[in-house]
């Protein structure tokens, strides 16, 4: 079975609900492959550090400075 992860319902200027509203429907697949990560037998910080090694590879630092992004 597949996670779903709601749409927005906000736009992306509306920054810090927009972020807020984001997590909010991000984490119950985060915290599912946390779990089938231990399960796998990954300890569970290292799994941690990996998502936000591999994540902060997909975003550029002009992606949070620049205004355009958020447009």
């Amino acid at each position: 079975m597949r996670a779903l992860i709601n749409s927005p319902s906000l736009s992306v200027g509306a920054t810090m609900d927009y972020q807020s509203e984001c997590q909010f429907a991000l984490e119950p697949s985060i915290n599912g492959l946390i779990e089938k990560a231990e399960g796998a037998g990954w300890n569970r910080e290292h799994a941690v550090l990996a998502i936000l090694a591999l994540a902060s590879g997909q975003v550029a630092e002009t992606d949070f400075t620049d205004d355009r992004s958020l447009s």
